[in-house]
């Protein structure tokens, strides 16, 4: 019983991410998701008290199958380079991968970015999360300058989402033959980790040698 009464709570919240991400959560409703689950609005109301637990439940769901995504591609880290590449390449990998579940994510940062917030400092509570802890490790190892995680996490997050949404209406542009579309996902991933980069990683100390040759250089050109 244990387990068919999880197979079909999974179902529900499966259904209800294609739901939320189509209708957003105001346009959603039991009988939709209910429809698309292939079960009736009671099964839904049983295992959730009402819509708002349901979206929350599938904020938390789609959270930590991100976060499981991203750690079953971790790795060392040899630099910070290595590090901002990493997160970069995680969340446009899983937009290419989970549309509906980045769809609904997008939505979140639009419209309710309380519930995205509280579903992750929920998970934060109960386990260290992957992103953070690169970042952390990162400082700690000096690749970085002291900053706060959580919130370049955050930014981070916020800048790969606004060029995924930029993708989403070029694509709808496109189809409509307005627009020809953007640059690359490559590209872009690219000029976001640059950008990161360029305000966190320590300035290159330059050789003492070196500063005495141009200290030299500098003084014969006088």
């Amino acid at each position: 019983m244990g387990r068919h009464d999880s197979n079909q709570k999974n179902a529900i919240l499966e259904a209800a991410i294609g739901v939320f991400a189509d209708k957003g959560p105001d346009g959603a409703t039991i009988r939709l998701v209910g429809h698309k689950a292939g079960v009736n609005s009671a099964l839904i109301y049983y295992y959730f008290e009402n819509k708002q637990k349901l979206f929350e439940a599938v904020i938390r769901m789609v959270f930590n199958d991100f976060l499981s995504a991203l750690a079953g591609q971790n790795r060392p880290f040899e630099n910070a380079r290595a590090r901002i590449t990493f997160l970069v390449n995680g969340i446009f990998d899983y937009y290419e991968n989970r549309r509906d579940r980045m769809r609904l994510v997008m939505q979140l940062f639009n419209l309710h970015v309380d519930l995205l917030a509280d579903a992750i400092m929920e998970v934060l509570k109960r386990k260290e999360v992957l992103p953070l802890q690169v970042l952390q490790d990162g400082i700690a190892r000096g690749d970085f300058r002291p900053f706060s995680p959580l919130s370049l996490w955050w930014n981070l997050l916020g800048m790969c989402i606004f060029n995924i949404q930029a993708e989403e209406i070029a694509i709808r542009l496109a189809k409509k033959q307005i627009y020809r579309g953007l640059p690359s996902f490559p590209e872009r991933k690219q000029q976001i980790i640059e950008v990161i980069l360029s305000g966190l990683t320590p300035p290159a100390k330059t050789p003492a040698r070196q500063k005495d040759n141009t200290q030299e250089e500098n003084y014969h050109d006088k």
